[in-house]
């Protein structure tokens, strides 16, 4: 396959630029497969499910997941983003800056269910207050996916429905959505930045 092909070349340049692998491609696809049948499952009596994902780093899991959610359950998922962000710099909390694009009241089935989609689920503030503004909009279930948890305590009181993978690390990652400094979002597997 091109792809594997492309992977395969581009290891050696990516060891240089201090990424080791945590979970290579075929592993984030096997992981997106089984949430997509749990959430498949989970929400089989409805409808209709708003897929609400955050952008930018959710984009990557959302656009695999949603692809894996409609062979399984064609035509039951609306997609509504958000914007919203946690980090100024890798590592630097700010507080959470969360954007509701002019048109997503408009969009969203309020008598559906949300589920929110994102790449990372960190300190968990960022999620917590999305959730919070998402409910005050009338939501009576929201729910949220996310493709990596670090599994730690939190501030707050949350964690995912539904999870691909967990870290019981603070090293940074990169990949699939995840990014350092803006780059390596594109990556098709979840690495560990050791350098810069």
């Amino acid at each position: 396959m091109a792809s594997e092909a492309l992977s395969r070349s581009n290891m050696p340049d990516l060891y240089e630029k201090g990424l080791r692998v945590l979970f290579d491609r075929e592993e984030v696809f096997s992981a997106i497969d089984r949430v997509a049948a749990e959430i498949t499952q989970y929400y089989e009596a409805f409808e209709t499910v708003n897929l609400v994902p955050v952008i930018t780093g959710g984009m990557q899991f959302a656009a695999a997941l949603l692809v894996d959610l409609e062979r399984r359950a064609p035509g039951k998922w609306i997609v509504v983003p958000v914007f919203a962000a946690a980090y100024i710099q890798d590592s630097v909390i700010s507080e959470p800056a969360i954007e509701f694009p002019g048109t997503f009241d408009a969009r969203i089935k309020s008598d559906a269910p949300v589920l929110v989609l994102d790449d990372l689920l960190d300190s968990g503030t960022t999620m917590r207050e999305l959730i919070t503004l998402i409910s005050e909009k009338g939501i009576k279930s929201t729910k949220l996916a996310v493709l990596l948890e670090r599994a730690r305590p939190r501030k707050v009181d949350l964690r995912p429905d539904f999870c691909g993978f967990e870290l019981d690390s603070d090293a940074w990652v990169v990949g699939f959505g995840m990014d350092s400094e803006q780059r390596f979002r594109g990556l098709d597997g979840i690495y560990l930045l050791e350098s810069v």
